[in-house]
């Protein structure tokens, strides 16, 4: 399952990841991640070519330095994984008080 690899290879990279949104209680630096799109590709004669899933990984920290580094370091996970399309965000959640960086990728299978 695609999306176990995911988290394997997250883990590597941050001791803390959570599917779809932290725990009220959780230490930072962190990472989120979540299924954008799952979907089958099909190929001439509507044959069935793979399976192609998008995710995006949020990581959040309270530098802005140490949340550059966890990016680069899970972009260079999510690539051993044959992630394809990666891109990345700058962002600051104001209202919590953290630096984000936003992964966007794509997985076929």
């Amino acid at each position: 399952m695609i999306e176990k690899d995911v988290f394997t290879a997250l883990k590597t990279v941050c001791d803390r990841v959570y599917p779809l949104f932290m725990p009220d209680d959780a230490v930072y630096p962190s990472i989120t991640y979540q299924v954008v799109f799952d979907g089958t590709e099909q190929g001439v004669a509507g044959c069935v070519s793979g399976r192609n899933t998008r995710f995006q990984v949020d990581i959040y920290s309270k530098k802005y330095g140490e949340a550059k580094a966890l990016k680069g370091d899970a972009v260079l996970k999510l690539l051993e994984l044959n992630a394809g399309n990666i891109s990345a965000q700058d962002l600051y959640e104001d209202e919590i008080k953290l630096y984000r960086q936003l992964i966007d990728f794509k997985i076929k299978e």
